[in-house]
């Protein structure tokens, strides 16, 4: 006979594979019409990796200040 799954089964195993997300606005500015541009970006951060840490490392290799 087959094992019944519960709701809070099925809700455990999602957790599990959940990931953070942040999104990075950058802003450019155009020389000739002097309007400016946002450039959204959306990363995700690796399970196990601190948040706090993996965005200052992402802001330090991509020299944003």
């Amino acid at each position: 006979m087959a094992k019944k799954q519960t709701f809070g089964d099925k809700t455990k195993k999602a957790s599990d594979k959940a990931k953070s997300y942040f999104k990075v606005v950058r802003t450019t500015k155009n020389s000739k019409t002097e309007g400016i541009r946002f450039n959204e970006e959306i990363l995700s951060i690796p399970a196990g990796e601190n948040q706090d840490n993996f965005i200052k490392k992402f802001l330090e290799k991509n020299n944003v200040k």
